[in-house]
């Protein structure tokens, strides 16, 4: 593990290195940890195929020891998930947040659907896959490498499909690299067709190290440095809500047979259900204990102590290490055999992406700034909240036009449920295990309610940002 560790530093340092020095990679604004994933990945597979034993095993151990870390950091991350979000009412802001909700459902739900469709009607028929499979393109664009890596655990230990997490990064990372390069092309189209409210705004390339010219606080202490380092305290508070999460599938365990017991059919499924409750991933726990102890906390009255900065700080932290273990121990000969059903899916969520893009959010999205959100949603689904930001600062530098608005509002509505929440973890691996017909028709009804009752009427509306500006 000592090994290990120290080659994952390694990996995330030359892949700084690399972003601060290569023009390249600033302009494709590809993140540190998934450079030195992709170096690691090239290197230790290189090594643990030469002649030299010696060599060849310790590449081979320091591989499997990474393919071990993404199971438990992904735990730490979710359990940090909720606790670093305070609760806020929605009541006063779900009218501004519907259009913006139903663009993101009908953008995530269609790279289920036809992710689904592509595995139902053509993969499944050359390879032994499970109908979730079509998940991918979900999972590794909409959620991101956490939730590949999370969708690859439930993969392995629920539907016994070993490749799944490796194929889910991969879509992740080419996720994150098409959506800056593809992004940049589309600004530059709606800049040219007039589609942007002040047209093109530069923004400089970023080599990581500009915040040492005009630094800020990453985190505030909530206790005394005197009595226990205050990083160190919010690292507590986030042990105990995975505490909470093991606990709770321990108890889960226990109560099921009980449960069951009068209900267990002559063939034994009681030990199904059991089996099927064991292989539950541990994040799926932690994700609602850290829920759990940031309730209970503001209940005692003691909610203040929680830093949500502070927790971002060490779930940022879990998920560098995760990414770059994840991409470095990639199992490359899962990619080629399954070569063009991979190709096949991408294809679909390029396609699927930028129909979006031009035609869904300008018939939904309000008309003062439908570019402005659009591309936003676009980055987040083929990558990350942060990529779409990054494509909307070229076009809303100072983010005046309310696209940042209106996503943020939406999210509560979204986030928690698909793109990497409960139903793409939790429910949708076992469901699309049954007929999938009625996900596609829940798809389909989604994208036709949402162009008739809101498409002609929102396209006109006059937003109050247009009527001031």
């Amino acid at each position: 593990m000592e090994l290990a560790l120290f080659v994952a530093c390694g990996l995330l340092l030359i892949g700084f290195v690399l972003r601060a020095c290569l023009k390249i990679l600033q302009l494709l604004y590809v993140p540190a940890a998934v450079i030195g994933g992709l170096i690691g990945v090239v290197v230790l597979t290189f090594m643990s195929s030469m002649e030299s034993p010696a060599i060849s095993a310790t590449a081979s151990d320091v591989i499997g020891e990474l393919r071990t870390w993404p199971g438990w950091l992904i735990s730490v991350i979710f359990a940090g998930l909720l606790m670093e979000r305070p609760g806020k009412s929605l009541r006063n802001s779900l009218k501004q947040a519907a259009r913006e909700g139903i663009v993101v459902w009908i953008i995530i739900l269609g790279e289920i659907a036809l992710g689904v469709l592509a595995t139902w009607l053509v993969i499944q028929r050359f390879y032994d896959v499970p109908g979730s499979f079509g998940q991918l393109i979900e999972a590794g664009f909409a959620g991101g490498h956490g939730t590949a890596t999370a969708l690859g655990e439930v993969f392995r230990e629920s539907l016994n499909f070993e490749q799944g997490r490796d194929l889910g990064l991969f879509f992740a990372t080419v996720g994150l690299v098409y959506g800056v390069v593809s992004g940049i092309v589309y600004v530059n189209i709606a800049v040219r067709k007039g589609w942007t409210r002040k047209g093109h705004v530069k923004i400089p390339l970023l080599s990581g190290v500009e915040a040492r010219r005009a630094p800020e606080p990453i985190a505030y202490g909530r206790v005394r440095s005197e009595v226990i380092d205050p990083l160190v305290f919010q690292g507590l508070i986030l042990a105990v809500a995975i505490m909470v999460g093991l606990a709770l599938k321990a108890l889960l365990m226990a109560i099921i047979p009980w449960v069951v017991a009068p209900l267990q059919a002559s063939d034994g499924s009681q030990l199904d259900v059991v089996r099927y409750a064991g292989n539950l991933p541990t994040f799926m726990f932690t994700l609602f204990s850290g829920l759990l102890v940031r309730e209970a906390m503001y209940l005692l009255r003691i909610g203040d102590l929680i830093d949500p900065e502070s927790i971002r700080r060490i779930t940022g932290t879990a998920m560098e290490f995760l990414i770059v273990a994840a991409v470095a121990s990639l199992n490359v000969s899962a990619l080629a055999e399954f070569g063009w059903s991979i190709a096949l899916l991408l294809l679909l969520g390029f396609v699927w992406t930028g129909f979006c893009l031009f035609f869904v959010a300008r018939k939904l999205l309000p008309k003062a700034y439908w570019f402005e959100l659009g591309i936003l949603n676009y980055g987040m689904s083929t990558g990350t909240t942060a990529q779409g930001l990054m494509l909307l600062r070229i076009v809303d530098k100072d983010l005046e036009s309310g696209a940042a608005e209106d996503y943020a509002l939406a999210a509560p509505l979204s986030a928690p449920f698909i793109g990497g929440g409960v139903i793409t973890l939790i429910l949708l691996p076992w469901l699309l295990e049954t007929p999938y017909i009625g996900l596609v028709a829940l798809g389909l009804a989604v994208v036709m309610v949402g162009l008739y009752f809101f498409g002609r009427r929102l396209a006109n509306e006059q937003p109050a940002a247009e009527a001031t500006s």
